[in-house]
Formats: structure tokens, C-alpha cells, sequence
């Protein structure tokens, strides 16, 4: 991708994102706290944000996970367990996503104001990020570098831009990963692949999916065996660390959107009957994720490997999260921009398989 490509990427995922910042500003003075996605029945958070910023924008219901980012920017490194465990549902499952609001709180030297300015600015420049890497995977596979913006325009990441999610930088980070795989830099792969790991812990998908490709498909078998084993020991320890700062007992940690195989997609039906919207965007989603893992050993990419996992992880998600397509379609918003690319391909896909070359090594 030549440098001309990337600025005209860049500008064009730096206006959509400002655009999708500024429009819910408009209607909110200006009040960036509207990113913060905190309900007004989240009593304990609602109390907490407002003792640090004064009167927030609310959101109905409890809102949503950027009140919860809020919080852990606020403390990144976990040093008062005791006011997070007050106002987490879950602290140590919270707390393991800690790579996005380590960033937002300028690891840790920001105060209340401008870690909200922090979070929205992260996003926003994973935003562009994202779409220079989807870019550059893009033209690698001998297609335009304007596909990049199947990034910038994902109904997921819109989403996640919306309430302050860590989805746009754990995505970011694993497609750069991909992109850096391709081009044979896997030394700074594994650390963007550490990166997404622990903006959300299931973007070890990415990582797993990146080294059965290396392992199988590439002879790299140094490069494999990095691409998952670092990712998970990151993991591992800030898990460890969590344990032994906040302790097993504070707040519990079960993880509440995995169930049972297809039981998640088969109980949220009765709901989407009565939203069209959901049932349209629901089977859609089904459709296009069927679609994708045909492609996927069809084509045999990196880009499809990597995140195939997502696909699994779906059958296995619970009713709450498949209940509304504005959750779902977060939960496997990767997907979408990997099966644009695949798609997109049509017959490009013979050469795909070359880009890192069988017994070179690069870590």
C-alpha cells in the first residue's frame, strides 16, 4: 500500500469517526460523558461519575459497558480494589480488559475529566488504526486499499464507538496482527496480538487463529507457538495479579455470556419476532458467519483463520447477547470486516498463501 493510499484511508476513517462523534454531541452540549453510556438505573456508577464530573449524560436502563471502562480508566493499575469492587458488577472479569482504559487514563496520569476525554479520543484513533491495517491487508491481497474502511463502517465498531467499548482497539490490534503477519514482522504481531488479548480476553481467538495458521499452513513453527503462547502468559499474569489485588471473592467473576451451544440464538428468537429490526440483523448475521467459515476453507487466509474463532464463539454466546442486534453484531463485529475482505477477493485468492514464505523465520 503506498503512502498516498494510507493518508487517503486515514482521512477518510478520521472524518467518519468524527462524524459518528459529533453527531451524538450535538444533541447532547457538547458533552463527551454521553460516551460514557451510563444508565440511569446504574445507581452506584451514576453516584460515582457524578462525585468526579458533576452531572453526566444518562443513558435508560443501566446503560451500558463504557460506565464501566470509566471506572478502571480511573484506577488502571487496580491500586483501591475496594472502590472498584464497590461499583464493578463483575471486578475481575472487568478488569481483565485493561489495555483500553490503561490508554484512556494516560496510563494512569489522567484525572476524571480527561479520561473521558481519553476514552473517546482511544477509540477514535483505533478507529482509523484498524482501517489503515485493514488497508494494508486489503491491498496484500492485490486488492484497493479503500476496503480499509470496512473497518471504520462495521455496525459493530459503530456500536462500540457508541458506548465506549473496548472492541475497537482489541480489533484493531488483532487485524494489525494479521496485517504485520502477512508482511512477515512477527516479533511486532505477537505484541499487537498481546494488545488485543488484553483489551478482550477473547481475542485470544485471533492469537489461536494466527498460530494454527503459522503451525499448519506456513511451517513457522516459532512464529506459532509466540503468536499463542505470549498472548495467553500476558494474560495469565495480569489475571494473577487481579487475583491477588482484588481477591477471588470481591464481586464474583463468572462469566455470564457463555452457555450452551445454540441456546443463546435459539431463546432469543421469541424477541426477535417482535422486533423486525432484530430478526432481520439476527438471521442476517447467522447467514453472513455460515458464509464466512465456507469461505474461510475455501480460501484458506490468514484473515479468515484468525478470526473464525469468533464464529465459534457465537453458537456458545447467551440469550442477552443475542437478544438484540446491537449486541450481537459487537460480539462478532471482526467477522464481518474478515468476510467483506474475503469476499471482495473473488478470484485473488491464488496467491494469497504466499505472502509469508514457508521456512523463513522473522521473530
Amino acid at each position: 500500500m503506498t503512502s498516498s493510499a494510507a493518508l487517503k484511508v486515514t482521512a477518510v476513517a478520521t472524518g467518519i469517526g468524527l462524524l459518528l462523534c459529533i453527531r451524538p454531541m450535538l444533541t447532547n452540549d457538547w458533552d463527551p460523558s454521553f460516551f460514557l453510556a451510563i444508565g440511569e438505573d446504574a445507581t452506584e456508577i451514576r453516584e460515582y461519575a457524578e462525585e468526579r464530573l458533576g452531572e453526566v449524560v444518562l443513558r435508560s436502563d443501566l446503560g451500558h459497558d463504557g460506565r464501566f471502562f470509566f471506572v478502571q480508566a480511573n484506577d488502571p493499575w487496580v491500586l483501591d480494589p475496594a472502590t472498584s469492587a464497590q461499583v464493578l458488577d463483575r471486578p475481575l472479569y472487568r478488569s481483565q480488559r485493561m489495555f483500553y482504559p490503561l490508554l484512556a487514563s494516560g496510563l494512569g496520569t489522567l484525572g476524571p475529566e480527561a479520561v473521558v476525554w481519553g476514552m473517546l479520543t482511544v477509540n477514535l484513533i483505533a478507529m482509523v488504526l484498524g482501517s489503515l491495517a485493514v488497508a494494508s491487508i486489503a491491498a496484500s491481497m492485490g486488492m484497493s486499499p479503500w476496503w480499509g474502511l470496512a473497518f471504520a463502517l462495521n455496525i459493530g465498531f459503530v456500536s462500540e464507538l457508541n458506548i465506549g467499548g473496548a472492541g475497537i482497539v482489541a480489533a484493531a490490534a488483532g487485524f494489525g496482527a494479521v496485517a504485520l503477519t502477512l508482511r512477515r514482522r512477527f516479533g511486532c504481531a505477537v505484541a499487537l496480538l498481546v494488545v488485543a488479548a488484553l483489551s478482550r480476553e477473547v481475542s485470544l481467538i485471533v492469537a489461536a487463529g494466527t498460530a494454527w495458521w503459522l503451525w499448519h499452513r506456513q511451517a513457522q513453527k516459532r512464529a506459532a507457538v509466540l503468536a499463542i503462547s505470549v498472548p495467553v502468559a500476558f494474560v495469565g499474569i495480569w489475571a494473577t495479579y487481579l487475583r491477588l489485588s482484588i481477591g477471588s471473592a470481591a464481586g464474583g467473576s463468572d462469566i455470564k455470556e457463555i452457555g450452551l451451544p445454540f441456546a443463546g440464538v435459539w431463546a432469543a428468537l421469541d424477541s426477535w419476532v417482535e422486533d423486525p429490526i432484530d430478526l432481520v440483523v439476527g438471521l442476517a448475521l447467522i447467514v453472513i458467519m455460515i458464509l464466512f467459515s465456507l469461505r474461510v476453507f475455501r480460501q484458506d487466509h490468514l484473515v479468515g483463520w484468525a478470526f473464525i474463532g469468533f464464529v465459534f464463539l457465537a453458537v456458545l454466546l447467551t440469550e442477552p447477547v443475542w437478544h438484540s442486534y446491537f449486541d450481537i453484531s459487537r460480539a462478532i463485529a471482526p467477522v464481518l470486516t474478515a468476510y467483506a475482505l474475503l469476499l471482495a477477493s473473488k478470484g485473488r485468492n491464488t496467491a494469497l498463501n504466499s505472502e509469508v514464505k514457508v521456512g523463513r523465520s522473522g521473530t
